[in-house]
């Protein structure tokens, strides 16, 4: 859970506060349940639904850090992408692997830009080099495209024209990449649309076909 708040940028004191919040309204539920008990259907589990309620209210802050942490790195490969683009596009402007990647972090608005530029800059108040503070962040985050852009940077000592051959393939490998997930995504939603729409031309035929089948009945 520790990695999945990290991921999500949610403190541990945020989570636990939310935990205990959450719990005391499971448990206010589940005693309400029990004090209106007598009102209820006779047949309605009132002990089972108490259970279930409290379950409820004590798992929705973990499901929804677990949620917040996938769509946040989703974000981060997303703005990875583009940075490995736009690092590129300096580099063949003639700048440096730090200069570039410096232009490059003044654009971007949102959450996972956002990130970026503090965990860069937190490696640079550090007097630590900038790909050092991606390489924080993709273990923080548990995103491996942030650890290869900083692998690519890295070579920027050695090489420029070696940082840019290879920032090139990293941005070009990035971009296919997203590309193939969301054109998975998208053939997911298709696919989870299928059964629904089935659903709406069944009953729409069988809405057309209920007055023939009527006139039929009623001949017999």
């Amino acid at each position: 859970m520790a990695r999945t708040l990290a991921a999500a940028g949610t403190s541990v004191e945020d989570y636990r506060a939310e935990k205990a919040a959450s719990t005391g309204l499971g448990l206010l539920l589940a005693v309400v349940l029990f004090a209106v008990g007598d009102v209820l259907p006779q047949g309605l589990p009132v002990g089972l639904l108490a259970l279930l309620v409290l379950a409820g209210c004590v798992l929705a802050p973990d499901l929804a850090a677990r949620g917040a942490a996938v769509r946040q790195r989703g974000e981060l490969r997303a703005a990875t992408s583009a940075l490995a683009d736009l690092v590129v596009m300096g580099l063949a402007a003639g700048a440096g692997a730090t200069g570039a990647l410096t232009t490059a972090l003044q654009h971007g608005k949102g959450t996972a830009p956002e990130r970026i530029r503090k965990a860069v800059h937190s490696a640079t108040v550090r007097h630590r080099p900038p790909w050092e503070g991606l390489e924080a962040l993709a273990v923080e985050s548990g995103v491996r495209e942030l650890s290869e852009l900083a692998a690519s940077l890295r070579l920027g000592g050695a090489s420029g024209a070696r940082t840019r051959t290879s920032l090139t393939a990293k941005a070009t490998s990035l971009r296919a990449r997203r590309l193939a997930e969301v054109e998975a995504t998208a053939l997911a939603a298709t696919e989870r649309m299928a059964l629904p729409t089935m659903g709406l031309v069944s009953g729409f035929l069988l809405l057309i076909v209920y007055v023939a089948l009527v006139h039929v009945m009623a001949g017999f």
